[in-house]
């Protein structure tokens, strides 16, 4: 009784067997691998060839309406708004200042400058597209061959009618940047044709810069690790393939 007592107890204590040994050693292996894994996509990472821009950059842009974005709230005072509306200059709107106070634009005639992204969703009486208006846009080009972080992407919903919209071009997207436009138009806070959203009714529209493809620098090095990988891959397959025959 002592003996089946002594030897329940050591199973109770957490006696690993030989099970219990390969799981921890198999969990090991895997975490290992993983941080081998994320140490090897952030050395390639560094390692890939960047551009200085992928696209040039949009001369002569109008300056922003106001130098940062001023955030209000709905149940402020329309005091506030007036206040708000007193140290807004001539230029252009950016989705960041809009976002921040949305009351401040409503109804006014306004300028906006983005890249076509995304699709041009084509209604009766013209179409619907977003204009970013951060720097992978107007500075920088699309993200993947410079590889520089310069925050998030930032847009507008506009609405284009027949006449500003037939020769966009491809919109923007990975390996490609869309057409620059200038617009001019009216914002709406909560426009009923968007369901609410918040637009830019466009009256005329400029290309700044056409659509045109961005091609990313060769990365040599992912390329070859990328091989050696599907290779290993491919030699582990055959291999547990001729274990399972043998």
């Amino acid at each position: 009784m002592s003996g089946a007592a002594g030897t329940s107890g050591g199973a109770a204590g957490g006696t690993v067997g030989p099970r219990g040994g390969r799981t921890r050693w198999a969990l090991l292996g895997a975490v290992a691998l993983l941080v081998a894994l994320v140490g090897l996509a952030s050395a390639l990472d560094r390692a890939a060839p960047r551009a200085e821009r992928s696209a040039p950059a949009i001369a002569d842009l109008p300056a922003p309406v106001l130098d940062a974005p001023i955030p209000c709230r709905r149940s402020d005072p329309d005091e506030v708004v007036t206040a708000l509306a007193d140290r807004l200059r001539p230029g252009r709107i950016t989705a960041a200042i809009v976002v921040a106070c949305p009351r401040l634009f409503d109804g006014r005639e306004v300028v906006h400058v983005g890249e076509v992204v995304g699709d041009v969703l084509r209604r009766d009486g013209g179409a619907w597209v977003t204009l970013n208006d951060d720097p992978y846009a107007l500075e920088l080009g699309p993200f993947g061959a410079h590889r520089e972080r310069a925050g998030f992407n930032t847009g507008l919903s506009v609405w284009l009618p027949d006449g500003l919209h037939e020769d966009l071009g491809p919109a923007g997207r990975h390996g490609r940047r869309g057409a620059v436009l200038r617009v001019e138009g009216v914002l709406r806070r909560a426009d009923p044709a968007d369901g609410g959203g918040l637009t830019v009714r466009a009256v005329s529209a400029e290309v700044l810069a056409p659509s045109t493809p961005v091609t990313a620098p060769v990365d040599r090095t992912l390329a070859t690790a990328a091989g050696v990988a599907a290779l290993t891959a491919a030699a582990a397959g055959l291999h547990a393939r001729r274990r399972r025959r043998g």
